[in-house]
């Protein structure tokens, strides 16, 4: 792809996801409910939501964003977002109830900015071993126009022409 052919594509700078809600989830805690939270992480950056407690199908309308680098075939890796949901314990550690990998490069493929969208959970090693549930989220692909040179001159004093007494 040339230059030219780059420079009329739209590139995302930041992704804004909303973790909505979950279902199916299979059941950890007592009484067939789960304490479950969701962590959402792309590259090094994470967010977790509060527990939904007791609940069979937990809503939590939580959103984080997250900063793009500049597409490069060597740094794809860093436009996946992981989703795991988990089961919080009250003894020993958290219980992982499934996760999903979203290449968010073939999300946004489609053209489309924003995308509400149901999302398969899996087991640790990627198959569907047992059905985990799903969880769906909101992506909003976003782009930050303003260059290092507009940022520069916004911080400058602007001067005053001299008034006349």
């Amino acid at each position: 792809m040339s230059l030219a052919e780059q420079s009329q594509q739209w590139f995302p700078t930041s992704v804004q996801v909303t973790v909505l809600q979950a279902r199916g989830l299979r059941s950890k805690g007592k009484n067939g409910t789960n304490d479950a939270y969701a962590i959402m992480q792309v590259a090094k950056d994470k967010f977790s939501t509060s527990v939904a407690e007791k609940s069979v199908v937990p809503v939590w309308k939580e959103e984080a964003a997250f900063d793009l680098p500049l597409f490069h075939p060597s740094n794809a890796e860093r436009f996946t977002l992981q989703v795991c949901v988990m089961h919080r314990a009250l003894v020993g550690p958290d219980k992982m109830l499934g996760q999903a990998t979203i290449n968010l490069l073939e999300l946004q493929d489609n053209k489309s900015r924003n995308k509400t969208e149901w999302f398969k959970l899996m087991g640790k090693t990627g198959k569907a071993d047992k059905d985990r549930g799903e969880v769906l989220l909101d992506v909003q692909f976003m782009k930050n126009n303003m260059t290092a040179s507009m940022y520069d001159l916004s911080g400058q004093d602007k001067s005053r022409p001299a008034q006349r007494s």
